[in-house]
């Protein structure tokens, strides 16, 4: 899907682009990437420059310098060594998770080299900040407070009301996510956390939670697909699939990305993918929480097979003054499921390659290494497997989801019945 484009409020000095860049002089420095964004930049033609972890892995595809530094811990000693690499302009570094994301905006702001302020990072990371900083911008502001201690926490439920939810203001991953009922359930949640962090207590938010997929550029704030999620509800709210696109009611969609256009410009984000949750309640959507970085579980994939949206490329492509895309070029339904096993048996060793080879499946994953127990679900990083899968329709790919799903459990039970 696609709106027209809104500009980002420009903030601080103008981005350093160039609207007929040569991909032969452009570099990218990509921060621990994935293969598919090394491929990504080669099809733009532009060299890269690979920072990894020391002990990582070897990157697949990498064709120039690879740097092994501790850019997750300090960015200095990154940035020193590519100083000293004298790249010519255009360049520009790219991370795409949430760490590699704040890393480069710094890289970037050191070196001189165009990409986005490391205050929109900040602010995204912040959730009580963000909330304040969009404000009413797009609808009524969830209610929250933010609390400094822990015993600030049980005044702000009393405050906020029950039901309510109360997080730490800098997690992700679902992790620390707690839904409260009520007074007593409030008292008994505090007396086994471990208060490390602020923590945000705000409004139990009814209604249908979808997620929203976008592209930011000099042009504006490109919608790419609102996506469907599902969760396992009450009390930790871990998602358990999404399906994107979406179409909804033409007013909702419109009131969305209105939504999601606010949130971004609030934060000054100016380039590449976003992940940004919104609840669509009675009263019209309202903001969860928002990240400057492609949407997790294989959302920035789950793109690029039904729509044809390479996010990677796109912000690259941006970033460096390349032509890049502006609309979809594919037209399918996608989406991922997870799946949980037995907990009362170890993991065994599981054949994933047949149920991959069915139809519409594009990726098959075992998440609990074999001979380890599959832990309760409390968080993202608990979850036990997943399928991704694509269909010409929603009908379609549900079936090819279902299949592969009873494929992989059966597969399971199969080595286990040995």
């Amino acid at each position: 899907m696609s709106r027209t484009p809104t500009p980002p409020t420009p903030q601080g000095p103008p981005p350093h682009q160039n609207p007929h860049s040569d991909p032969a002089r452009c570099t990218a420095v990509l921060l621990n990437p994935r293969d598919l964004v090394i491929r990504a930049a080669h099809r733009l033609g532009v060299s890269t420059v690979i920072a990894t972890v020391p002990g990582g892995p070897e990157p697949v595809g990498a064709s120039g310098p690879v740097l092994r530094t501790p850019w997750h811990i300090d960015p200095g000693e990154l940035i020193d060594e590519l100083r000293a690499l004298e790249l010519p302009a255009p360049v520009s570094c790219f991370g795409f998770g949430e760490l590699g994301c704040a890393v480069s905006a710094v890289v970037n702001r050191e070196l001189g080299w165009p990409g986005n302020p490391p205050q929109a990072l900040e602010a995204f990371k912040d959730k009580a900040r963000l909330r304040s900083l969009v404000g009413d911008r797009a609808g009524a502001p969830v209610a929250h407070l933010t609390c400094l201690t822990k015993d600030e926490i049980l005044p702000a439920t009393d405050r906020i009301g029950f039901p309510c939810v109360v997080k730490p203001v800098d997690g992700t991953g679902s992790s620390g996510v707690r839904y409260l009922t009520g007074p007593s359930e409030a008292e008994h949640y505090l007396s086994t956390l471990d208060f490390q962090t602020p923590h945000l207590v705000e409004e139990f938010l009814t209604g249908t939670e979808y997620s929203v997929e976008a592209i930011s550029s000099p042009a504006g704030h490109r919608i790419l697909a609102i996506t469907e999620k599902m969760t396992t509800g009450a009390p930790h709210f871990v998602e358990t699939g999404h399906t994107l696109p979406v179409h909804l009611d033409p007013a909702d969609q419109a009131a969305i990305g209105d939504l999601v256009t606010a949130t971004l410009d609030a934060a000054g984000y100016r380039y590449g993918p976003s992940h940004t949750e919104v609840m669509l309640t009675a009263a019209g959507p309202r903001l969860i929480e928002s990240h400057g970085r492609p949407g997790g579980d294989r959302i920035s994939d789950m793109l690029e097979l039904a729509l044809g949206e390479d996010v990677f490329e796109q912000a690259m492509a941006n970033v460096l003054g390349l032509p890049a895309p502006t609309e979809a070029t594919r037209t399918r339904v996608a989406g991922i499921r997870y799946v949980t096993f037995d907990r009362a048996a170890a993991m065994p060793v599981i054949d994933t390659a047949p149920v991959a080879a069915l139809p519409g499946v594009a990726e098959v994953s075992v998440c609990v290494p074999a001979g380890e127990y599959p832990p309760e679900i409390r968080k993202s990083g608990d979850r036990h497997g997943f399928v991704v899968a694509t269909g010409d329709t929603r009908d379609g790919l549900e079936h090819n989801l279902a299949r592969a799903v009873r494929a992989l459990t059966a597969a399971e039970h199969a080595v286990k019945a040995r």
